[in-house]
């Protein structure tokens, strides 16, 4: 028989394919950093995500997350760790999360 389960992660609707990259894009914007994990084949995402979180020592620098795709496996792993993740509004075929970490 086979897996009848979805795949942790599904582009979003209206998504185009990304260019294939080999590591995340990353800057600071006012008080948050961005980082742009579209393109990046599972898991490498969630990985450079809980590292740029892990990273922030202060714990108040909120983080924009551009994928191309809805991170589920994410939301689990930032819980564990005190951060939240609030989905925020996108161009269509993007998923825009902003994490923050719980008070």
């Amino acid at each position: 028989m086979g897996n009848d389960q979805p795949p942790p992660c599904q582009p979003v609707d209206g998504a185009l394919p990304a260019a294939r990259r080999s590591a995340p894009l990353q800057w600071r914007d006012g008080e948050a950093m961005h980082i742009d994990v579209r393109g990046l084949p599972p898991p490498q995402p969630l990985v450079a995500i809980l590292r740029l979180v892990h990273s922030l020592a202060d714990g108040k620098t909120p983080v924009v997350v551009h994928h191309d795709r809805d991170p589920v496996m994410l939301h689990p792993e930032l819980a564990e760790i005190g951060w939240s993740a609030e989905r925020i509004t996108s161009p269509v075929g993007e998923v825009r999360l902003l994490l923050r970490r719980l008070s």
